[in-house]
Parts: C-alpha cells; sequence; structure tokens
C-alpha cells in the first residue's frame, strides 16, 4: 500500500493530534490529583473509577457528628485497624479477593470490640459507627468479585473508621489521607498508618495519588 505526500502528511498530523491528547488528558489527571513531591503533605497523582452515592446503601456518616475523645483512650482499636489496612493494602493493589477476606476479619473484629471502658455517654455514638461500619464491611466481603463496588463501600468505611477513632482515640500515630478524584470526583479520604501515599480507590492505574489531610496522634 502507498501513500501520497499529502496521505502521508494527513497521517502524520492525527497521529500528533492524538498524541497531544493523550498528554493533555494525563496532565489534566495529575493536576486533578494535585500531583507534587513534599514529604509529609505531598500530593501524589491518580484516576478513579467509583462513582458512589452514598444514600443508596442508607449510611449517614456524612452528616455524623462524634465526640472526639480527648482523654483516655477507650479501647484497644488495633485488631480493627489491623484489617482494616490490610484492606485497604488489597485495593490498592487491586485484588479483589484479598479485599473480601480483609473485610470479613474487620467484620468480626467490629463485633468484637472489648466496650468496657467506653463510657455511657458514648454508646450511641459507637452502635452507630461500628453499625455503619460492619454493613460496609460486609458489602466488602460479599463482594469478591466486583471491586468497584468494594470501592464504593470503603469510601464510607473509612469515615466510619475515622469517627471510630475519634470516639474511642488510640496510641497508633495515623494519617488521614485524601484522593480528590475518588467517589466519582467528590472526594474521598482513607486512614493510613505510613506517610507513603497508597491509594485504595485508584489501585495500580494512579496508586499515589492523594494527599496528607493531617496527621492523626
Amino acid at each position: 500500500i502507498s501513500y501520497s505526500s499529502t496521505q502521508f502528511l494527513t497521517k502524520m498530523k492525527k497521529i500528533k493530534l492524538n498524541t497531544a491528547i493523550v498528554l493533555i488528558t494525563a496532565s489534566l489527571a495529575l493536576s486533578r490529583c494535585g500531583n507534587s513531591n513534599s514529604k509529609s503533605n505531598s500530593e501524589h497523582q491518580n484516576t478513579d473509577e467509583t462513582a458512589h452515592n452514598h444514600g443508596d446503601h442508607g449510611h449517614g456518616s456524612e452528616n455524623r457528628k462524634v465526640s472526639e475523645n480527648k482523654g483516655n483512650i477507650k479501647g484497644d482499636l488495633s485488631q480493627i485497624l489491623e484489617n482494616y489496612f490490610s484492606l485497604s493494602s488489597a485495593l490498592a493493589e487491586d485484588n479483589a479477593s484479598k479485599a473480601a477476606d480483609s473485610a470479613d476479619k474487620l467484620t468480626g473484629s467490629l463485633k468484637g470490640f472489648d466496650k468496657s471502658k467506653l463510657e455511657e455517654s458514648d454508646n450511641k455514638e459507637f452502635t452507630e459507627i461500628t453499625e455503619s461500619a460492619t454493613e460496609n464491611a460486609e458489602h466488602i466481603g460479599q463482594n469478591k468479585g466486583n471491586i468497584h463496588h468494594q470501592r464504593e463501600h470503603m469510601v464510607s468505611l473509612s469515615e466510619d473508621i475515622k469517627d471510630l477513632i475519634a470516639l474511642v482515640g488510640t496510641n497508633q500515630k495515623l494519617y488521614e489521607d485524601f484522593c480528590p478524584m475518588a467517589d466519582n470526583e467528590k472526594g474521598a479520604i482513607w486512614i493510613s498508618k505510613q506517610v507513603q501515599i497508597s491509594n485504595p480507590y485508584m489501585g495500580s492505574s494512579m496508586p499515589t495519588c492523594g494527599k496528607i489531610n493531617r496527621e492523626i496522634n
């Protein structure tokens, strides 16, 4: 097959135009992610596949007001947090099966939490948070073949875990991370025990998208 000079030039222009569009799209994605190299409040890269209406599942975490614990630690959250971190890591690795297994363990640790150190005034808030967290974890555990749906529930679950830490307290140094592209570009947080960003909402497509909102403890 031979091309005339005009056909060849036209084809080359199309290739250059398509390349430019790809580069611009990638640049815009990085810009939305807020990529920078700062260590503690660093913003990183990513795109999201989550589009979740929290109201679809009846969660009230967006409007929930939690009394933040400024005093004694009111319980041991270590097992709950470890299972949550394992779940987050699995989603960051795009491993829906491992995420489901971790979510099942998280459900067990939420139900098995020792409430004996909680004050009576904390019980209503604690029940509200853990019921929502358990429901979200159960949904993730039941959707081993649907990582998109798992990530939808990770958005609400992370809010639950944040509120649980605020109410009960912890001795662990943790980080509240934020991805502006998660939840259909509405943005979503997750809790991490490491400075490095490992985004559970974006996975391997853009694993370091996000920033540290704040340190916890």
